[in-house]
Parts: C-alpha cells; structure tokens; sequence
C-alpha cells in the first residue's frame, strides 16, 4: 500500500534566512485556499513545531535522521500527514549543515532525500542578481538527489526579483517563485518562535494572517503546489507500534505555557502502546488527572 502526500520542504542556505517565518506564512496562505495542511521540523527542535501548532494551527511533528533511518522516515511522514492535503517540511541550519563538521548526516537535505521530497529554498536576495544563480545552482548542484525544485528571494521586491530571475532559471534550471518582500510583518521577535501566552497567540495570528496575504500576492503558490503534487508517493505504511496486552494506564501529560516540549511522535507511540493520554495543567490544576499512573513533564 502506496500513500499520496504531496509535499515539499522550506530549506535555506543558513539560519536566519527567513525559514521560520516564510513557512508559517505558507502554511496560512494554504489554510486559507482550504488546504488541510500538516507541517514537520527537520531535527531534534521543540520550538517550531510548537509555534506551527499553537500560531498557524497546523498539524505539527519532527523528522530527525538522526533518530530514525530512512523508511522510519518515510512512516513518520505516512503518519503524521494522514488525512492532510499537502505537507509542509521546515529545515534547520543551512540546507547541508548535519550533525557534525564536514557532512551531511541529519541534515535537511538527508531528510529531502530520504523522503524523496522536493525543496524550495530560501535564499536572501538583497543586494545581489547574477550572485544568487552562483549560490543557489551551488545548493542545487553540490550533493546528488538534492531535488531543489523552487527558489524564493526574501527581502526582496517584486522589481528586483524580476530583474533577477531570469539569470536565476537559466544557469541553474530552478524556478524563481516569487519574493518575499522587507515587510515589518516578516520581522517576528526570536522569542516568538518560541513560547507564547494564550493573549499572544490571537495577535501573532493576526501578523500571520498579513504575511500570509502578502505571500499570495508575491509568491506563486499554484506553482508551488505543482511542485509538491510531483512527490511520489510513500510504499511504507504509516508508523504505529503494537499495543501490549493489558490495562490502559493513565499518563498524565504536563501541558501548558510552562510545560510545552514534546514530540508529537512520543506521544502517539504511548498511545500506540496502549496508554491512555489525559492532558493537565500545573500551572492551573490543583491535582493530577483521576487514576494517574505515570507522569510525563515536557
């Protein structure tokens, strides 16, 4: 059995490129078309998930080739985008950057490969034309199977990503989507891509919403979507562990403000097991859930 998931990744040359804030921006222009959208994190972070959870309100979980090997990946990504129109992969670091000096394990692109999942990269196009082809067919070019399929120029605006992208296709065969442009509603604070109050949360969905329209004016997402329609579809079947025999015990799960870092994968597999999950506060409850029998604080 073969799952169609169509999908592509947000990757980027380095940190700080805008990956964060373009992907969220992406998955709330795709909502908005209606799209049920799921959105992963390549690598061991806590933090983007749960803005992309609790701001954009997509589906969220991790993909991490450190942790898991190839068709492990590939179930995670069955599982985690079951039902979702279109999946959203964020990177982490630079496109190539992994787990140590001098290669490429755990990095995005090893997730990209491994899922066969095309990518659209990032790059800052401010105060550069035919020097962004160098950087952006040095990405494409650099490692096989790197599928870069899609560039889109941040900060930049519409009259020089014009300028520009024609150089950009034809020495490097990767399609110029669009620009993001240097719009103060794409300047979220870091500690915004972290943990935010329940009266945070209304107003960062406003800012996502303005960044989202202005992504549907400067960025073809047809087009995008086109891209990720030509992922193949995924042979292993969706991740799930075996019940063991017996009763379903209670976890207690810590969830709120302060309590927040979990992997949306751990939960599901205890749960898989046979666990019966009941969410609380200890922040706000005064005692744990009724016939707790463990107690998990994220």
């Amino acid at each position: 059995m073969s799952t169609t998931i169509p999908r592509f990744m947000v990757a980027a040359p380095s940190s700080g490129s805008g990956k964060t804030v373009v992907t969220c921006a992406l998955l709330r222009a795709l909502a908005r078309r209606g799209l049920a959208c799921a959105a992963f994190k390549c690598g061991p972070d806590y933090i983007d998930p749960l803005f992309h959870r609790r701001v954009v309100g997509a589906r969220s979980g991790n993909l991490d080739g450190f942790f898991t090997d190839a068709p492990t990946l590939r179930a995670l990504l069955a599982r985690g985008a079951a039902g979702a129109d279109v999946a959203v992969l964020e990177g982490v670091m630079g496109f190539y950057d992994g787990m140590a000096p001098g290669v490429a394990d755990a990095s995005s692109y090893q997730v990209a490969r491994d899922t066969e999942t095309p990518v659209v990269l990032v790059v800052n196009g401010r105060g550069a034309s035919l020097s962004l082809a160098a950087v952006i067919r040095g990405i494409a070019e650099f490692l096989p199977c790197a599928n870069v399929r899609g560039v889109v120029l941040n900060k930049t605006s519409a009259a020089a990503c014009a300028y520009a992208a024609p150089a950009i296709e034809k020495h490097t065969g990767v399609a110029v989507l669009g620009n993001i442009p240097a719009d103060e509603a794409f300047s979220l604070e870091s500690r915004h891509l972290g943990l935010v109050t329940a009266d945070e949360v209304e107003q960062l969905s406003a800012r996502i919403d303005k960044m989202a329209e202005l992504v549907e004016k400067s960025v073809d997402v047809d087009r995008l979507l086109e891209i990720a329609a030509t992922a193949p579809d995924i042979c292993e079947e969706p991740y799930r562990l075996e019940p063991i025999a017996g009763a379903r015990p209670i976890v207690a799960v810590a969830r709120d403000e302060a309590f927040s870092f979990y992997y949306e994968e751990n939960l599901r597999a205890l749960e898989d097991l046979g666990c019966e999950l009941a969410f609380f506060s200890p922040l706000c409850d005064s005692e744990l859930p009724r016939g707790t029998s463990a107690l998990y604080l994220g």
